[in-house]
């Protein structure tokens, strides 16, 4: 791997993989707890929570595309 001819693809793995992952880990984490005291049920604090982290992973990713362009 590290004999291979061509430019380094390190930074795109990490855009395209692991920064996605981690944002939507993090957001995930800081949603269950701002809406701990806003919603009634659990059931819907983690229904909440999971797409409000999924919509910042997606406008996250949709930044990086434009950024990389």
């Amino acid at each position: 791997m590290g004999d291979s001819p061509g430019p380094s693809v390190t930074l795109k793995v990490i855009l395209a993989f692991l920064l996605p992952l981690m944002i939507f880990i993090v957001s995930l984490a800081v949603f269950e707890r701002v809406l701990v005291n806003t919603t009634s049920t659990e059931q819907i604090q983690t229904a909440l929570s999971f797409v409000l982290a999924l919509l910042t992973t997606f406008v996250c990713v949709l930044i990086t595309r434009v950024i990389s362009k």
